[in-house]
């Protein structure tokens, strides 16, 4: 029997550690939602105490073609502050350039690309996949 909780000891923190090494170079991460600018989709810093904050589970491995119109993304949006790196959903415009994507913020006071327009695909860090509350 004490083998068994001598062999436990070591065992469940190798195990923690691979799976932190895994999820590290899987392609995927974590970020907090850090504005309310996609409430009520991802409460964020400022919201209610019951949604403060919401996770986001993102990939950074996604193919460009495969998004599509709803889809929700980090992407790197220029404000009178410099670049910041947020998310917005995709909602393609008929008349948006081939190569572009035009994102807009859930509430109105969100910035999107009804003040900048659209933005390269370069701009898309990730596809989010998952939120967590």
């Amino acid at each position: 029997m004490r083998t068994f909780f001598q062999n436990r000891v070591v065992i469940v923190p190798l195990a923690v550690c691979a799976v932190v090494i895994v999820v590290s170079f899987s392609g995927f991460s974590v970020m907090e939602m850090g504005s309310t600018s996609m409430q009520p989709v991802i409460a964020g810093q400022g919201a209610p105490p019951s949604h403060a904050g919401d996770l986001l589970v993102v990939t950074r491995w996604f193919r460009v073609a495969s998004l599509r119109t709803g889809d929700l993304v980090t992407v790197d949006i220029p404000t009178p502050m410099g670049r910041v790196r947020t998310v917005r959903r995709i909602e393609q415009q008929p008349d948006t350039p081939a190569g572009r994507f035009y994102f807009r913020a859930a509430s109105d006071s969100g910035i999107d690309s009804r003040q900048f327009g659209p933005l390269p695909a370069s701009d898309i860090r990730g596809r989010v996949v998952w939120i967590l509350r």
